[in-house]
């Protein structure tokens, strides 16, 4: 029925790791057509990995194509292309409006913020009760007579890519197999593990894996949090990588990893993609719809007051000891080398 199908994620890192499922039931219901993917720049190297897109397209909503005329300009676009469906990922009503402007006959999305008006088949956006959100977008898309059995994720990394990381990992000396990879911080303060908590737990680590390499990763505005990081807990600067690699290339890390301490951010979701055993910390975030799914993963998360249902009043994580990280990690690691 449809050749041409345009979905629009304009979210996250995490969102357009997590709609992959979502994706391959719609490239399976409609295995002739092509599928283009519309995203925003932040996210654009994840969305070209995956593996049933064949065109990524960006938006740049906050830069050169902000505003109405910006959205004008996207639009006109988008036209070009003579997409037959568009499929709208998110709650906001912005990518609903592209699509009916770029007159794509065809465009599906969720009931919510008054995106219906510009949307000619809905879905309920009203969320009974909390599942992972891969769940929550294939029921989406159930909502349209697309399914798939296979929820599960994936990522198709480039060659290029491949290159490109072997380059750098022999650049700065990295192990190619069997080490523990940290990502402390995210894009939210509230998120991010405490300094004092992340280099305690190294510390213990090293004193029982000492023959396991840690490699502190992060963007290159957490440079400095990084460093103080691996000053206190006597880590090599060759092991901070901040801003070492590419979304793409975080992937690859993550592949040859033995496993993964991460906080609720991006490359948790990468991890999941690639298989990666996680220990996930979460604070703000909700981990049944938010967290791993793989059967050695473990989700640590903040206790809340039982009564207010409030975080404890800290400028990051501070409750959750470095005792549990370590017993979380080498529970992991015990399971996967016996297996």
């Amino acid at each position: 029925m449809y050749q041409n199908i345009l979905v629009i994620d304009l979210a996250f890192i995490g969102d357009i790791i997590l709609v992959t499922p979502a994706v391959r039931a719609l490239h399976e219901s409609f295995p002739d057509a092509r599928i283009t993917m519309l995203t925003v720049p932040l996210t654009e190297p994840v969305a070209r990995m995956n593996p049933y897109v064949d065109e990524v397209l960006v938006y740049d909503k906050k830069g050169r194509e902000k505003g109405l005329l910006g959205m004008l300009r996207m639009a006109a676009r988008l036209r070009k292309y003579r997409f037959d469906l568009a499929v709208c990922m998110n709650f906001a009503p912005r990518g609903a409006a592209v699509a009916w402007l770029a007159r794509i006959p065809s465009r599906y999305g969720y009931d919510a913020q008054h995106s219906g008006l510009f949307l000619t088949r809905t879905a309920p956006a009203e969320r009974t009760h909390p599942q992972h959100e891969t769940q929550n977008q294939l029921g989406f898309m159930r909502s349209f007579g697309i399914t798939t059995q296979d929820t599960s994720l994936a990522l198709r990394i480039p060659a290029d890519v491949e290159r490109s990381f072997a380059e750098k990992r022999a650049a700065f000396q990295l192990a190619k197999e069997d080490y523990l990879v940290i990502c402390p911080c995210g894009r939210v303060r509230r998120r991010n593990l405490s300094v004092e908590t992340t280099a305690a737990f190294i510390r213990d680590f090293l004193k029982t894996r000492d023959e396991i390499p840690v490699y502190l990763i992060g963007g290159n505005q957490d440079r400095a949090y990084l460093t103080e990081i691996a000053q206190s807990a006597e880590l090599e600067e060759r092991h901070i990588l901040a801003g070492t690699f590419t979304l793409q290339e975080v992937a690859l890390l993550l592949c040859s990893a033995a496993a993964m301490v991460s906080v609720d951010t991006g490359p948790a979701h990468i991890a999941q993609a690639v298989h990666c055993p996680t220990v996930e910390i979460f604070s703000t975030g909700d981990p049944r719809i938010w967290g791993p799914q793989g059967a050695h993963d473990i989700v640590l998360a903040e206790a809340r007051d039982p009564v207010t249902g409030a975080l404890p009043e800290t400028d990051c994580i501070r409750s959750i000891p470095a005792e549990d990280i370590l017993t979380a990690v080498q529970g992991i690691m015990e399971k996967t080398q016996k297996g």
